[in-house]
């Protein structure tokens, strides 16, 4: 009789730490979801204002080209070039809003968690724009600076562009998810708030799968 009684309380003890378990799940999936949305709403905010600066830049650069005319190459192809990479950028940008407006949170966590990878990945992909920087160091060329003076042209702004141009390319190079783990590039992708806000909301959904781990 009392080994009945103790099995019952066992089960009775079993069933009241399975309901904790659960409402502790529960209440640990609710608060790291809506972390999650908070962070990604904000991001989606930020990268609405970057749409919308990209695009008055944009409208710019092309008036700009418009107004030369192609009378000086240099200017007219390195405008064109940055613009093609802002243009890019933009609709990158507007792809991302869509992803993050897409996200269900009532979703199970493994198909939250795909499409924040595809949307980290995504912006890893951004790093093209940093081969945009060499245009800006050649827009302001034409033929009569550099007959004006070559030497100052050939010591001094061909080596800035080059120099420009060798960075531009390493960084392209390195900034991607691979390489987190050379310090100089996990200090430049945590600086920007793109890369932390998805790194923040992967991780609050890693937790909640931490916990079911136990």
């Amino acid at each position: 009789m009392e080994d009945t009684t103790l099995i019952n309380l066992w089960k009775q003890q079993d069933e009241k730490l399975q309901k904790n378990m659960q409402l502790n799940l529960f209440l640990l999936e609710s608060l790291q979801k809506e972390k999650a949305a908070a962070r990604l709403n904000s991001l989606a905010r930020f990268k609405g204002w970057a749409v919308f600066l990209g695009i008055a830049w944009i409208l710019f650069l092309g008036l700009l080209l418009y107004g030369n005319r192609f009378s000086n190459p240099y200017f007219s192809i390195s405008v064109s070039a940055i613009l093609v990479f802002n243009i890019a950028a933009v609709v990158v940008y507007i792809k991302h809003i869509s992803l993050i407006r897409q996200l269900d949170y009532s979703q199970n966590i493994v198909a939250t968690q795909n499409k924040l990878a595809r949307l980290q990945a995504s912006t890893f992909n951004l790093r093209f724009l940093v081969l945009q920087a060499p245009f800006y160091c050649t827009w302001f060329w034409s033929t009569d600076m550099i007959n004006a003076n070559p030497a100052l042209f050939w010591s001094v702004s061909v080596p800035i562009a080059l120099l420009f141009t060798i960075l531009a390319a390493v960084l392209y190079r390195n900034l991607t998810l691979e390489n987190m783990h050379k310090k100089w590039v996990r200090a430049l992708i945590n600086s920007t708030p793109e890369h932390t806000s998805v790194f923040k909301a992967i991780d609050f959904l890693k937790q909640i799968e931490e916990f079911k781990k136990g």
